[in-house]
C-alpha cells in the first residue's frame, strides 16, 4: 500500500496550521505540522527584506516572483527549513542580491554535490516522506529535457546533429553507435552532479511527442515551463530529450528508495518560471504532484493547461536513454505574469484549495 495522509485542520483564525498522519502499510508512522504558507517570522533575516520589496511598486516582477514562491510554499518540512535558516542567520538581507547568494549557497553544500559523496540529498530522505510520490506506477516512463551544449562540448565538440545520426543507428543495432554514445554518456556521468532533476510523465506530453517533426521542441518547452531556454538570448537551443522507467529512478537509491517527489522552492534554484503546489484540500481526491508554468501563448485563463513535474535522484545516463534530439528556436511569448496570474485559480481548482495564496495581496499575483 502507499502513501496514506490524513489531513486535519484547526479552527484558528488566520493561516491554518495542519497537522498530517503518515501511514504505511497501515501503520502509523509519524506526524507533521505544516503551516499553510512560509511562515517569514521563522527567517528573521529574510522579514525586513521581504517586507520591503513587497511593498515597493518599483520591484523587478522576477524579484517579486521569487518572494511569491517562498511565502506561497507550504511543503518544505520544518527540518529543511530549519537548515535552510543556517545559511541565512547572522547575514543581513537587504538587496536581491543577497538572498541570491546565500541560496546559492545551500544549493552548493546541499544539493549541487559531488556524485561522489555518499550525503544523502534532504529532498530524498525519510524526513521528507511526506512530498514523495510512492504510489507512482514503476513501470510508467518519465521524459527529462537537457540542454545539449555541454555533453557535446564533453567529447570534442561533437555537433548535436552527429549525436542524432547516432542515436538513429544505435536504435538500428549499429556498434560503432553504441559505443560513441557509451563514451559521451560516460564523460557526461562523471561530469553531472547529484542535483534533484526535474522530469515529467510521457504520458502527460504525449500530444507534442507524437509529432517528431516541426516545433515540437518548442511546444515541449512551453508546456514544461522551461522559460530559461529563450532563443531570444540565446539563440537557438538544442536539446537531448531523456526518457527512462520510473523503476530506473526508484533504484538509484540504495533500498529502492528514489520515488519521485513533489518540488519546493528549497529543490533548486530561484525561477520565476516555478510555481508552489498546494497541499490538496481534504475534500480533494486528487493525487498531488508538481505543476508546471505553461509558455504557450493564451490570452485566456479558460485556455490556460498546467502541466505536471517531480523530482527524482541523479541516474547514470545509458544510450537507450537519448530518445531524440531537437532544437528550441521560437522566443517566448507568453509572459510569465500571465501565466502565473492564469496557473494559481487553476491550483486552487484542482486541489480544492481557494484560500491557497490568500497571505498574499491580489496585486501581488
Amino acid at each position: 500500500m502507499g502513501v496514506v495522509y490524513k489531513i486535519v485542520l484547526r479552527a484558528e483564525p488566520g493561516p491554518s496550521p495542519k497537522s498530517f498522519n503518515l501511514c504505511f502499510n497501515n501503520r502509523l508512522e509519524k506526524s507533521y505540522i505544516f503551516d499553510t504558507v512560509m511562515d517569514i517570522k521563522l527567517f528573521p533575516s529574510l522579514q525586513p527584506y521581504f517586507t520591503s520589496r513587497l511593498s515597493d511598486v518599483t520591484t523587478d516582477r522576477e524579484e517579486y516572483a521569487q518572494i511569491e514562491n517562498f511565502l506561497l510554499d507550504e511543503r518544505p518540512i520544518d527540518a529543511v527549513r530549519a537548515l535552510y535558516r543556517t545559511y541565512l542567520d547572522g547575514n543581513s538581507i537587504s538587496r536581491f542580491d543577497d538572498w541570491q547568494d546565500k541560496h546559492a549557497d545551500y544549493l552548493k553544500e546541499e544539493l549541487e554535490i559531488d556524485r561522489k559523496e555518499s550525503k544523502l540529498l534532504w529532498t530524498f530522505r525519510r524526513e521528507n516522506e511526506f512530498n514523495r510520490l510512492r504510489q507512482i506506477e514503476p513501470r510508467l516512463y518519465l521524459v527529462r529535457v537537457e540542454r545539449a551544449a555541454w555533453p557535446c562540448s564533453l567529447v570534442n565538440n561533437t555537433s548535436p546533429e552527429f549525436v542524432r545520426t547516432q542515436i538513429d543507428a544505435f536504435g538500428k543495432g549499429d556498434g560503432n553507435a553504441r559505443a560513441f554514445l557509451e563514451r559521451l554518456l560516460t564523460v557526461w556521468n562523471e561530469e553531472r552532479d547529484q542535483r534533484p532533476l526535474f522530469a515529467t510523465t510521457e504520458l502527460e506530453v504525449e500530444d507534442i511527442l507524437a509529432d517528431a517533426t516541426g516545433d515540437w521542441a518548442d511546444r515541449l518547452r512551453n508546456r514544461l515551463g522551461l522559460g530559461h531556454y529563450d532563443p531570444a538570448f540565446l539563440g537557438p537551443v538544442d536539446i537531448f530529450l531523456m526518457r527512462y522507467t520510473v523503476e530506473e529512478v526508484i533504484q538509484a537509491l540504495e533500498n529502492n528508495m528514489g520515488h519521485p517527489a513533489i518540488p519546493t522552492v528549497l529543490d533548486g534554484g530561484f525561477s520565476q518560471y516555478f510555481f508552489p503546489t498546494p497541499i490538496p484540500a481534504p475534500t480533494c481526491g486528487e493525487t498531488p504532484y508538481g505543476h508546471t508554468l505553461n509558455l504557450g501563448l493564451e490570452d485566456s485563463e479558460s485556455d490556460y493547461q498546467m502541466g505536471i513535474e517531480l523530482l527524482h535522484p541523479r541516474i547514470d545516463y545509458k544510450p537507450e536513454h537519448l530518445y531524440r534530439v531537437g532544437v528550441i528556436q521560437q522566443p517566448l511569448a507568453m509572459p510569465f505574469e500571465r501565466a502565473r496570474s492564469f496557473h494559481l485559480p487553476w491550483l486552487r481548482l484542482q486541489y480544492d484549495r481557494e484560500d491557497f495564496g490568500s497571505n498574499l495581496s491580489s496585486a501581488a499575483l
